[in-house]
């Protein structure tokens, strides 16, 4: 039967419990008819991240989603294609037969959609993160020469970073060879400023939540468009 406050789909979003811009963004996001739920997990001890995610799963089937979906950007952690594949695995495990979304696939999903093939990363932390992002998606055939990253220490600073500072980061990336921008880290707040920031810029800009948001819509047979939350969002069908 279908939950009366989600017709369209009940969505369990597995976040950090130090995030406080992820499910603000979703919410802003969210389609009439799709039920949000919301799933902590501690990211206090960095390198046991996969650990807490897999270890709080399970308290999602608490709301029967109809999708499971992990919020946290990962590929920024030294991540690989293996690495990934594996962890899919076990979230797949864990949850029973729910399909399950990634942000890292979701945003694989988008670059794709967008027909990106040269990007330029986006960190709201240090060199080392944005490089290892660099790293992943070179990986998966994409060229990502370029990096910026804005040196929060914390992840309370994250949700300080102005407009301008974002901007004048994204601006540093600006190389006439770059098709695509693409941000990761959840804790940044940009969804309510991807469509301004695009017309600014000139080209699309993959942001990981709205990314992630998308996607887990395009596989739950969801289509609905908005034009204000940039070009990404304006496109109805996953890739090939």
């Amino acid at each position: 039967m279908p939950d009366r406050f989600g017709p369209r789909g009940v969505f369990a979003f597995l976040i950090p419990q130090q995030n406080a811009n992820m499910h603000p963004e979703y919410e802003l996001m969210r389609p009439d008819g799709v039920n949000n739920q919301m799933y902590r997990f501690d990211i206090s001890v960095q390198d046991k991240v996969p650990e807490a995610v897999l270890a709080t799963l399970p308290q999602c089937h608490g709301c029967y989603p109809d999708m499971i979906i992990t919020g946290n950007s990962i590929e920024m952690r030294n991540w690989s294609l293996e690495i990934q594949a594996e962890f899919v695995k076990k979230l797949e495990a864990a949850a029973r037969g729910v399909p399950v979304v990634t942000a890292t696939d979701a945003t694989e999903a988008a670059l794709k959609a967008l027909g990106a093939k040269r990007i330029a990363v986006l960190s709201p932390m240090s060199e080392v993160y944005s490089k290892s992002v660099q790293a992943y998606y070179e990986a998966l055939g994409f060229e990502a020469p370029y990096g910026a990253w804005l040196e929060v220490k914390e992840s309370i600073g994250i949700i300080k970073v102005t407009v301008d500072q974002i901007l004048e980061a994204l601006k540093r990336n600006d190389h006439d060879d770059v098709d695509t921008f693409l941000h990761v880290g959840g804790a940044l707040g940009m969804v309510s400023m991807i469509a301004e920031l695009e017309q600014k810029l000139g080209r699309p800009i993959v942001s990981s939540n709205a990314a992630t948001y998308w996607y887990a819509m395009r596989k739950a047979g969801i289509k609905d468009t908005r034009d204000d939350l940039g070009k990404l969002w304006t496109i109805e069908e996953l890739a090939d």
